[in-house]
């Protein structure tokens, strides 16, 4: 099977999931960087997308564009033109794992306990935005036997995402978090998505009655924001005193700071400060029906495990490369 975007973090785990079962993987990246079997080519690229996934038997479409602030046209080409070359080329092979994030069903309001919504956002996030448009085209297109995952704020060893930019902003004295990060919100060991993902092909295998659907997966332990960001920093040893935005304030700062800042990786946005500052946790007994799956790892065990990687050469080769890129 092709995985795309195997060099990242979820991806060097799915790949390494499969093969530890025995699975023919092939990956499907921008770079050669991968120590697993892999081809180098571009999403955008129809004709490169069609003549990777030649011999495969199903795709896992994990290549995306995250970035707090893309352009449009470049989060338009991979998260919607990729996926669409993508779905292109699973119709051939007859099975798709679309990997997309709850973020498309965001409706600026709280979810406790809510299941996967339609993939509806059209806000100002260009993220989310983008992956909505993609998972409706999934819908739309795929004749293939699909499974759409929404795994939720996925964190663990080398993860340059949520890890990476809390540290960073840590080490630079400008963390701050609405409301004392007293927000509930689910979020996943990335051993335990990889693990959801491999069944979820499964599932498109043996259980055709599941095609066309979206499933929410998180680490079914949801924690206060306050909380797990403690715990992250604690494992590399930065504890550091978090300071307070009342969250009205922080999505004003963040709209301003967003307007302005040059690059794709502004220190706050709009939606992130939404994010941060409301309850999102979701049933997960639907998914863990539907995949026959259920999470192993819990937040406390996810964090003795980063505490435990933090301490490694390649833990501490991580957090230099951090403040050695951000000169602190």
């Amino acid at each position: 099977m092709l995985v795309t975007g195997s060099s990242s973090l979820l991806g060097k785990e799915v790949v390494a999931a499969l093969s530890a079962r025995g699975d023919d993987v092939c990956g499907f990246q921008r770079s050669a960087s991968s120590p697993h079997r892999s081809i180098t080519g571009d999403i955008r690229d129809r004709d490169a997308v069609m003549k990777a996934a030649e011999g495969n038997d199903a795709i896992i479409h994990l290549a995306a564009l995250v970035a707090p602030k893309p352009s449009w046209n470049d989060a338009y080409a991979v998260n919607v033109v990729g996926t669409s070359n993508i779905v292109h080329a699973a119709n051939e092979l007859g099975r798709l794992v679309h990997i997309s994030t709850p973020s498309v069903g965001f409706a600026h309001e709280p979810s406790m306990g809510g299941g996967a919504e339609a993939p509806a956002y059209a806000g100002r996030d260009r993220y989310a935005r983008s992956k909505a448009l993609g998972e409706q085209l999934v819908l739309k297109e795929s004749t293939a036997q699909t499974i759409i995952l929404r795994p939720h704020l996925l964190w663990g060893p080398g993860d340059t995402q949520l890890v990476g930019r809390l540290l960073e902003r840590a080490a630079e004295g400008r963390l701050a978090l609405p409301d004392h990060g007293r927000a509930l919100i689910g979020t996943m060991y990335v051993d335990d998505a990889a693990a959801a993902i491999v069944a979820a092909l499964d599932r498109t295998g043996d259980s055709p009655q599941l095609s066309g659907q979206a499933f929410l997966v998180t680490g079914g332990d949801p924690r206060p924001v306050g909380e797990l960001v403690h715990g992250i920093l604690a494992a590399f040893g930065m504890e550091r005193k978090i300071a307070s935005i009342p969250a009205p304030l922080a999505k004003l700062l963040g709209s301003v700071i967003e307007r302005v800042w040059r690059g794709d990786e502004p220190p706050l946005t709009a939606f992130a400060a939404e994010q941060l500052s409301m309850a999102h946790w979701f049933d997960q007994r639907a998914t863990e029906s539907a995949l026959n799956w259920q999470p192993q790892v819990s937040v406390d065990e996810g964090l003795s495990l980063l505490a435990a990687w933090a301490s490694t050469e390649l833990g501490q080769q991580f957090l230099n490369g951090l403040r050695h890129r951000n000169r602190v």
